[in-house]
């Protein structure tokens, strides 16, 4: 391994990013982890940021390297495979990397190391920071919301889906210090210890879903769990709440309790940014946000989409800024890929739309799904692909089943369920739209194959773990599919 990395590393190429993203100094590294420099860094030496996965390593990053004892951090081989090679080197075990020829740091232990960066990172930020959680739409919320502010300069926002405590470290390790606005997802584990780390200003709750439950706990045990990202706020910092979500008077105490200043969003008749109405055919919202009438378009379609812009335009106004420029960004954002990327795909010959949301599922995001797809204009049939939502405890089975009304009662055309957990819903179908109840996803490519007719609009959703991901991108592969 050290001969590899010998052939593979020199100083010319240890330092290929601009000046303007030198964030970290040795000095401060070493004091941010309480490490010690086996292999001190040249004079001059600077970091980019931090990685903790190969895959996402940017040019200048230093990699956390794990160890037999110590799991945090990327393989060591992979680590040294990077081209460029990362800035350093951080590990409990430095031995089999000495002769890495990169500057190596010796900590005593990977977690508390990234989390100390975070932290460290985070007391030099000097714009600043949002927390988004939620059951359903984090990620799209994220990414919308870093859209707009980027109308008043650079934002910042999380890669990766890294939304756990050595994520939200990763990030904030790796953010200019001068950025004027930093946007985290924050996930519902150790959401105390990513709270207390990022302290955000301004906290985006998104909604509570019965999703993440275990045989014991309940919707408003997730509720509390995820309030806590209110834990490393200050009392004066603002709360967005979604009014109209299942445990809004348990979050809401939480954020009260905290002192936080709460603004709201939804349908509801009192909350701050209002949705007053969605035109699913034209995608155009009309609004009140702090009392301003508004009427406008947006590129992503459906009525949870409308919802997340609200959330935007909340945080926009909290911030003091104009809605005017927000708006226009959101005129041009688009749904994210696994999250209702909407596409052009040809398979065998047959063109046809497809609705990516096959990332993850809960009933509040299915129903929204499923709502979107009912209304969406299509000159073809309108199906549904739909996979099992996971990690929804013991009632499992009654939140699938409990969507046979929706389906039914809805504009969809066509309905193939991927699991045994959906048999009850199957039952309950009206016979006219039933096309398969299948076993495994794999089953669904000769399905396609000879049952897509041209202009069909079909809609994938599930879990993540299910698979039904794999379906989208063997399309994605086909001959002529985008």
């Amino acid at each position: 391994m050290a001969a590899e990395a010998e052939k593979r590393v020199s100083p010319a190429t240890q330092h290929l990013f601009a000046d303007k993203d030198r964030i970290w100094t040795a000095e401060e590294v070493q004091a941010a982890t309480g490490g010690e420099w086996v292999t001190p860094p040249p004079p001059g030496w600077a970091a980019s940021g931090l990685s903790i996965y190969a895959p996402a390593c940017q040019p200048g990053n230093m990699a956390v390297v794990r160890s037999e004892a110590d799991e945090s951090g990327m393989p060591a081989r992979a680590a040294l495979r990077l081209v460029p090679p990362p800035a350093c080197l951080i590990t409990t075990d430095p031995a089999p990397l000495l002769h890495s020829g990169l500057p190596l740091l010796k900590i005593s232990e990977g977690f508390t190391a990234i989390i100390n960066l975070g932290r460290y990172a985070r007391d030099q930020i000097r714009g600043k920071v949002l927390g988004v959680t939620g059951s359903a739409g984090k990620t799209t919320c994220v990414a919308m919301l870093a859209d707009a502010l980027s109308a008043w300069g650079a934002s910042s926002k999380s890669a990766h889906n890294a939304n756990l405590p050595r994520g939200v470290a990763w990030n904030l390790a790796s953010v200019p210090r001068d950025t004027p606005h930093v946007i985290l997802e924050m996930a519902i584990g150790r959401m105390g210890v990513s709270s207390r780390m990022a302290r955000p200003d301004i906290a985006i709750f998104t909604n509570i879903q019965p999703a993440h439950l275990g045989e014991n706990s309940t919707v408003r045990d997730v509720a509390l769990t995820k309030s806590a990202i209110f834990f490393g706020m200050q009392p004066g910092g603002i709360a967005i709440l979604n009014r109209d979500m299942l445990e809004w008077e348990t979050v809401h105490q939480a954020a009260t309790a905290k002192g936080l200043s709460v603004l709201h969003y939804g349908s509801h008749q009192s909350s701050d940014a209002r949705l007053i109405a969605y035109d699913a055919l034209q995608q155009r919202v009309t609004a009140e946000v702090c009392g301003q009438p508004l009427s406008y378009s947006l590129a992503a379609g459906g009525r949870h989409m409308a919802l997340n812009s609200l959330a935007v335009l909340a945080a926009v106004s909290a911030l003091g800024y104009p809605l005017e420029p927000a708006l226009a960004r959101l005129a041009g954002f688009t749904a994210l890929a696994g999250r209702g990327e909407q596409k052009r795909v040809t398979l065998n010959g047959t063109g046809f739309e497809l609705i990516d949301d096959a990332y993850n599922a809960n009933p509040g995001s299915m129903q929204a799904a499923l709502e979107q797809l009912s209304e969406r204009p299509c000159s073809g049939r309108r199906i549904a692909v739909l996979s099992e939502m996971k990690e929804l405890g013991p009632e499992s089975e009654g939140y699938h089943s409990q969507l046979a009304a929706q389906l039914n009662d809805s504009s969809i055309d066509g309905i193939c369920l991927v699991g045994a957990i959906w048999q009850g819903c199957w039952a309950q179908l009206k016979p006219e739209k039933r096309i398969a109840l299948l076993d495994d996803p794999q089953q669904l490519k000769p399905l396609l194959l000879a049952q897509l007719r041209p202009d069909d609009t079909v809609l994938f959703k599930g879990s993540n773990s299910t698979g039904l991901h794999q379906i989208v991108s063997w399309i994605d592969g086909q001959p002529g599919a985008l």
